[in-house]
């Protein structure tokens, strides 16, 4: 069962070699341009050739003037992972983009945290159900560990951000 599970999350967490996303149509659609080449790569990176859809959400004009959000679902194997992609034009026509993804594992975090997330660097504890980690060597990335389902399960919650 664990390795099954660690398969699941590696898939999860691996970047695949980039890959076509949905991201451009997207993108094209509501007329962005100046995060465009950004979120793509990130998008390509993050989701690779897994099965997704994406929805751009802004009730503004003018979207490259504003930060903005392109949510949606990642197929993995047998599970769905909820993605959430923040992109924030800057002043001088550049742009910050980051991403956020959760899903739940039938498993206990611990276990988790021992099989998939041994090389991270513990933070501290968030609660008496959640912790927080870092990545040891790129510490823009990190992840939440939180006990779900009377601790059977787990929410991991895992982001990069100043990419």
């Amino acid at each position: 069962m664990i390795k099954a599970i660690r398969l699941i999350v590696l898939a999860a967490l691996s970047h695949s070699a980039y890959a076509e996303t949905s991201m451009t149509a997207v993108l094209d659609e509501h007329g962005i341009v100046g995060c465009k080449p950004q979120l793509e790569a990130l998008a390509d990176n993050v989701i690779g050739e897994n099965e997704h859809r994406l929805h751009l959400y802004q009730p503004k004009g003018n979207a490259d003037k504003y930060p903005f959000s392109v949510t949606g679902i990642i197929s993995y194997r047998d599970q769905e992972a909820q993605i959430e992609f923040n992109a924030s034009p800057m002043i001088d026509g550049g742009c910050e983009v980051s991403y956020v993804e959760s899903f739940a594992l039938p498993e206990t975090c611990v276990k988790i945290r021992e099989e998939v997330f041994k090389k991270w660097k513990f933070v501290g504890r968030l609660s008496d159900k959640s912790f927080f980690l870092h990545h040891k060597k790129e510490l823009a990335r990190n992840a939440t560990l939180t006990a779900i389902n009377s601790g059977a399960a787990c929410l991991i919650t895992r982001r990069n951000s100043g990419i």
